[in-house]
């Protein structure tokens, strides 16, 4: 508990009052008169700074600049030096904390066991800034964002509010660009251009769109885009068939020309552009349509699953409607018919009016439902309904209700080009639609984006994002090729032991009655021992004979007395049909081309009836390109094999043959000569290597029994004539057990009988014999793996015992309720009730390390082991596979220049980013984004490696330092208006590790784990994960903790952390944490996230509309807090990101610093710098961090800044992208180390600077303030920068203590009334607005169906019933 204040002054009955109505007397009072507590005593912070500065000075090992003047506040945190606070925090000077502000912090220190005395000392740096371009740090970023953002902001308006002219009529179809006029007087043509432009110069606003078909390649086949002034066409000459060459990139004119270009999208299209391929940079800038949906009206993860579930309630809501209409449409026509029959004039009067009424409902049941609900609907519009996915269908019928139809899409998927050719004009169409409604969408999602983002910070900064490109060279094609192989040699590794375990496991199966010892074995008994016969498609090959024959020397045997007459002799059934009927279509269209063994650019030809001829590339059926794409049964012909092998793309083992053939040849020389080939073939296989031979293994060697006639020179075979009482015996069926015939089920390219086995196969961990703490696992279909233990074992786990209900499961029921065991779950990681669907997974790869999984060898840690080292190859194969890598040519050159010595081959890499891809505004990205450093047992995790500078580059970066965990300390601590105030804030500002008095250190004491394990709570906690969540990691990181042990665990660290919660909102007006390290954190970022409009504290950027407090429900677990908490932390992440770009935007082309954005992940930051120029980027990396940094203290309330958290802890210079400049990079697939780049801090940047100086020849920085500011300040409003100071004394207090008690009186004595109760007494019930059915009827209740129902049955009717 958290001693009273009281303990540290004099008591008084009204001891209380001190920490609210804090008066200018108190104030002085306290100054005067602070207690310190003896023992552990903390010191007033100028008595610290006193006696450093009477101590003297503090040397560093590398001759940084002394601390002898270091400035701390009153928690002994180590500020800015005089020198650089002048420069930045200049014409400010915020009100200094109240003094019970600071004592109160001074105290919540103290009881977390923090001492400011403490503080680390660090160099004193000072050196001379560029100057801000305003009068404080505000307006400096206000106008280096302005100057960074246009032209383009300009012209993303102006396109935004233009009218795109009339899509064209008609389509040219003609190579590259084609222009479509619009005249004022109603005309139009078109022109060919180079690119899109107007008089004579490139158009500056597009809006963009490309097809392409992946099926062939990834580069663009057409394309579209509109201007206010024109809309354009793009055609590949290569879908016209004018080149062979697929690789067309789209030109948009001179690269220095600004331009926008919107998609949706629009990395995608971007990466289709011919000039984003260059070292040097474009003044192309891309916003991405979807980017801005996602950002203003998109929908956190953990909504989706709830809003997919309302999206399906509302289509069988619009689908009901739909019916209902059509009912009564129906019974409209219904009383028509009544209407015209009946004769009774009183009749058809009731019948006339009921006919009227159910037509005039017709329009309120078509457009909804009752008025009840409507007028609740409206009163009360759910989130579910102004968000959509991300889809261009979708966020059009969000954003501009309009419905498209993108069928269409599927054919650039599955047809041929020259299918797509004969349709061009419907496709160009489809694509010049798609970039309408992108306009449109454009024209309603920019302003929106606009007036929630309204610095121009955020938006400049996602132009630079949108622009981001990776080099390789040549150790981009060896690294795939490399991890590839690696790869498949694991595999098959594994593959090959689990292979021969089957083999073994099959050869216990018993088919003689003796008894089957697999029976006994309590893994391979779940197996389905079920015999199946095993047939041609197994590879097995029955004979008239009482064996059963398989392709093998035994039973294939040319005839060994072919000169006598009469001999018998078997020859394979193709043998025989291809001599009985040489010329035969099947002789010729099956057999023929594999006797000759024909190959299609070294691929052997294959044939099955579904894809006739063709061959395999990467696992692909490909045909030849002579096809067309259809399907060829008859390829002996002068467009197929004659054509190809003339031109050398095709080889057989007798070309001359094959070309004769072709040809037509039939006569008896061919024949013969086809019959030589055939029988040498025949004569001189080898069946230990039959299935390896592509062609042999397709033709039919089912033996046949002939009679040779003697006489001939080269006999004819005879099928031989059964003697009429001769029957041959039927030799008895090759028996397999179910699962091993499931095993060897036919798989293309494999040959019949190929047993598949991998570790992700379910047969596989019962082959391994795998066992959970020593118990066998067991598989079931309803609870996924499980492990069974004996009922009396002494046995104690977590875990709760498993029942079942599933039939298939009936024999683990069984033994559960009658043979004395109890079966449990293998853990999940996302709790019990998630079902582990392989104990293979890399997840269980630690529990094979320390023997929790293991199995009788060492086969299960092998095949885990492999597992875990191939799991990210696995996963990331195919994205990095696909990557498209545009390679630097003669005719097309991108920038790398040439040198003579060096053969390097270089390309391009456009990351497919989008750069708001989440409602935080975070980019996301498949690939490169999601990429892990390089670990030495992962294959290809040395992916971002190979992203290398060019021949007189570097790639200079930087990682900020706990950026969002400093961010929301920061929070905390403006609350005090003083850095370090919180206990969260003081250790990481002042906090080390090897004091134990940082926060992963604090909390790894609590939770008794790893702190590097703590490091995933506490960032988890900060989103605003819950104690659910901590519980759950736990159990995951210890298999044998049980929950009631993690559950006391996490209530520990929450109590500690977070605190208790009032869970009422009547005392201070709100709920709130209390008694925590993190209380006073959680409790502003709460305030933020429910507040009316929650906007970022650092550039105001506002929430998304479905997790805005208007349209979510105030219901705990229905008002994703968690989410909302993420999206203050995070999106102030994402403002940080934009304000390093758009300054490092702003000294690069003050300084003239050549340099390129490369990428950002997250909190890392890349360029690419000329050699030069790598110091001076590397100093104005540092400047912009500590520009950013002051910039969010600033904002806060704060004007001065930690020395601690100024300046990136290390600037990387490096020749390739890594995580650390230290990082070998090995890997299994990369086995040879990369040489170290340089890690600098900011004594090692000003050394190599010459004290500090962008300038390129080094001379001083001028600190005069400059006459002329860039940008501008329209539309700058200054913010209220005390506006998170907290009002009072005592709710600071009150959220300090620990004792609900002194909560309770804090809040008497500031409201004058008592509080009675405990947690969360103080709430008020909830209500519920209650939908109302729709019923088929008028649209407010009333029933037609039982009306009509009731008259056309001649009941009673009469004016009352029909109207009520």
């Amino acid at each position: 508990m958290l001693r009273p204040a009281s303990k540290f002054t004099l008591r008084s009955n009204s001891h209380l009052s001190r920490w609210f109505q804090c008066t200018s007397t108190d104030s002085q009072a306290l100054r005067q008169k602070v207690s310190i507590p003896t023992g552990n005593s903390v010191k007033p912070a100028k008595e610290s700074v006193r006696k450093e500065e009477k101590e003297g000075q503090v040397s560093q090992a590398k001759g940084e600049p002394v601390a002898r003047h270091a400035k701390r506040n009153e928690l002994g945190v180590q500020l800015l030096s005089r020198q650089l606070h002048s420069q930045i925090f200049r014409n400010v000077t915020f009100p200094s904390p109240e003094p019970a502000f600071v004592q109160i912090a001074r105290e919540h220190l103290q009881i977390h066991g923090l001492d400011p005395s403490q503080g680390s000392v660090l160099p004193d740096i000072g050196f001379t800034l560029p100057p801000l371009q305003g009068s404080d740090i505000l307006e400096h970023f206000y106008r280096i964002g302005a100057h960074a953002a246009e032209p383009w902001l300009g012209l993303a308006e102006s396109l935004s509010s233009a009218q795109l002219p009339p899509r064209p009529d008609d389509w040219e179809i003609q190579s590259g660009w084609t222009k479509y006029h619009f005249c004022p007087d109603g005309s139009s043509y078109s022109e060919h251009v180079p690119y899109p432009m107007h008089e004579g110069k490139p158009e500056q606003m597009l809006t963009f769109d490309v097809e392409t078909m992946p099926k062939y390649h990834p580069y663009a086949i057409m394309a579209c885009a509109a201007s206010p002034n024109a809309w354009y066409s793009w055609i590949s000459p290569w879908l016209i068939g004018e080149t062979q060459e697929p690789q067309q990139l789209i030109p948009l004119g001179d690269s220095t020309t600004p331009k926008i270009i919107i998609g949706h999208n629009v990395s995608y299209d971007r990466g289709r552009l011919l000039e984003e391929y260059n070292v040097e940079p474009t003044k192309n800038r891309f916003i991405d349509t979807m980017a801005l949906h996602i950002a203003v009206k998109g929908i956190s993860s953990h909504q989706r699953p709830a809003w997919m579930k309302y999206r399906k309630s509302k289509e069988t809501e619009v689908a009901q409607k739909e019916e209902a209409v059509e009912a009564v449409v129906e019974l409209m026509k219904m009383v028509d018919r009544r209407q015209a029959e009946e004769t009774d004039a009183r009749k058809q009067e009731e019948l006339r009016r009921l006919r009227q009424d159910m037509e005039e409902s017709l329009p309120s049941l078509q457009d909804g439902t009752d008025s009840e609900t409507m007028e609740a609907e409206m009163t009360s519009k759910r989130w579910e309904d102004i968000t959509s996915a991300n889809s261009l269908a979708d966020v059009a019928k969000l954003h501009c209700g309009i419905v498209m139809d993108k069928e269409i899409r599927n054919d650039f998927m599955q047809l041929s080009p020259e299918e797509i050719r004969e349709n061009i004009i419907d496709y160009l169409g489809y694509c010049a639609n798609d970039v309408y409604v992108t306009h449109r969408v454009y024209a309603e999602a920019l302003p929106s984006f606009l007036k929630a983002c309204p610095h121009p910070v955020s938006f400049a900064g996602i132009l630079t994002m949108g622009s981001s490109f990776l080099p390789v060279n040549e150790e981009w094609e060896k690294y795939l090729e490399r991890a590839d192989a690696v790869y498949r040699e694991m595999e098959e590794k594994v593959k090959a032991k689990l292979q021969t375990l089957a083999e073994d496991a099959k050869a216990l199966m018993d088919l003689s009655g003796n008894g089957d010892k697999w029976k006994s074995d309590v893994w391979l008994n779940q197996l389905d021992w079920t015999p199946k016969v095993a047939g041609k498609s197994r590879g097995i090959y029955p004979t008239e004979q009482n064996t059963t024959l398989q392709p093998a020397e035994s039973s294939i045997m040319p005839c060994e007395s072919e000169n006598i007459s009469g001999a018998r002799c078997t020859i394979p059934t193709w043998y025989s049909e291809l001599t009985s009927d040489t010329f035969g279509a099947k002789s010729i269209e099956r057999i023929i081309p594999l006797v000759l063994q024909l190959s299609y650019e070294g691929h052997p030809l294959q044939y099955n009836n579904k894809e006739r001829w063709h061959f395999f590339v990467d696992g692909e059926v490909t045909r030849m390109a002579s096809a067309s794409n259809k399907k060829s049964t008859q390829i002996l012909c002068s467009r197929h094999v004659l054509t190809h092998i003339q031109k050398g793309i095709m080889k057989s083992n007798n070309d001359q043959l094959a070309i004769d053939l072709s040809k037509g040849e039939r006569g008896e020389e061919a024949r013969l000569r086809i019959l030589e080939l055939a029988r040498s073939i025949h004569e001189t296989v080898d069946f230990d290597k039959f299935n390896q031979d592509p062609w042999l293994r397709q033709l039919d060697w089912t033996p046949i029994s002939l009679l040779t006639t003697g006489t001939s020179s080269s006999p004819k075979p005879k099928r031989t004539i059964k003697p009429p009482k001769s029957t041959p015996v039927k030799p008895p069926p090759v028996m397999w057990p179910k699962w091993y015939w499931d095993a060897t089920k036919p798989k293309e390219g494999y040959p019949p009988g190929s047993l598949d086995i991998t570790v992700r196969n379910r047969i596989a961990p019962l082959l391994l014999r795998l066992s959970w703490l020593g118990w066998p696992l067991f598989h079931s279909r309803e609870h996924g793996w499980t492990f069974r233990v004996p009922s009396n074992a002494n046995f104690t786990t977590r875990l709760s015992p498993l029942v079942f209900y599933d039939p298939a499961d009936n024999a683990l029921a069984e033994s559960s309720l009658h043979g004395g065991f109890t079966f449990y779950k293998l853990p999940h990681k996302d709790g019990e009730k998630a079902n582990v669907g392989s104990p293979l997974s890399k997840n269980f790869m630690k529990f094979a390390q320390d023997g929790t999984l293991k199995s009788p060898g060492d086969e299960a840690k092998e095949a885990l082991d492999m597992n875990a080292q191939c799991s990210y190859w696995i996963s990331a194969r195919d994205r990095i596979m696909n990557q498209m890598v545009v390679w630097q040519k003669n005719g097309n050159p991108m920038g790398f220049g040439t040198h003579p010595k060096q053969e390097t081959k270089w390309g391009i890499i456009l990351p497919q980013v989008i750069t708001m891809g989440t409602v935080t505004r975070r980019a996301i990205e498949k690939t490169w984004l999601t990429a892990s450093n390089a670990k030495k047992n992962r294959v290809g995790s040395e992916l971002k490696a190979m992203v290398r500078a060019p021949e007189g580059y570097a790639i200079v970066g930087a990682d900020v330092d706990s950026e969002e965990l400093w961010i929301s300390s920061c929070m905390g601590d403006a609350q005090f208006g003083l850095h370090g105030a919180t206990a969260i804030g003081w250790m990481t500002l002042e906090g080390t590790k090897a004091a134990g008095t940082d926060l992963h250190s604090k909390t790894a004491n609590i939770l008794g784990i790893s702190r590097d394990q703590a490091k995933v709570f506490n960032y988890s906690r900060i989103y605003g994960a819950g104690m659910r969540h901590a519980i759950l990691l736990l159990l995951q990181s210890n298999a044998g903790m049980l929950p009631e042990q993690a559950q006391k665990l996490a209530e520990n660290l929450y109590a500690s952390t977070k605190g208790k919660n009032t869970h009422r909102n009547d005392i201070f007006e709100r709920k709130f944490w209390f008694g925590g390290t993190e209380s006073f954190v959680f409790n502003k970022l709460e305030e933020i996230a429910l507040s009316d409009r929650p906007q970022t504290p650092a550039l105001g950027c506002g929430v998304t509309y479905a997790l805005s407090k208007e349209f979510l429900p105030a219901d705990f677990g229905s008002d994703y807090m968690p989410s909302r908490i993420n999206w203050v932390v995070q999106s102030s992440g994402v403002d940080y990101l934009h304000l390093l770009i758009v300054s490092m935007d702003h000294l690069l082309s003050k300084y003239n610093i050549k340099a390129r954005y490369l990428i950002s992940v997250h909190d890392e930051l890349r360029y690419l710098v000329a050699d030069e120029d790598k110091y001076r980027a590397s100093l104005a990396l540092q400047i912009a961090n500590l520009w950013t940094r002051s910039l969010f203290a600033y904002k806060l309330g704060m004007d001065d800044l930690p020395q601690g958290v100024a300046f990136f802890s290390a600037v990387d210079v490096d020749k390739v992208l890594r995580k650390e400049v230290d990082m070998p990079c090995v890997t299994p697939s990369q086995p040879i180390p990369i040489p170290p780049g340089e890690s600098l801090d900011i004594t090692d940047v000003l050394s190599k600077t010459n004290g500090g100086s962008l300038w390129k020849d080094g001379h001083p920085m001028n600190q005069d303030t400059p006459c002329i500011f860039e940008g501008t300040l329209d539309g700058y409003v200054a913010p209220n920068c005390l506006a998170h100071r907290a009002s009072s004394a005592a709710f600071l207090r009150a959220q300090a203590t620990n004792d609900f008690g002194e909560v309770k009186g804090l809040a008497q004595k500031v409201y004058g009334k008592k509080f009675v109760g405990g947690l969360g007494s103080g709430g008020k019930p909830r209500t519920k607005i209650k939908k109302t059915p729709s019923r088929v009827g008028n649209g407010e209740g009333f029933d037609w169906s039982s009306t009509v129902e009731r008259i056309l049955g001649n009941e009673t009717y009469n004016d009352k019933n029909y109207h009520n």
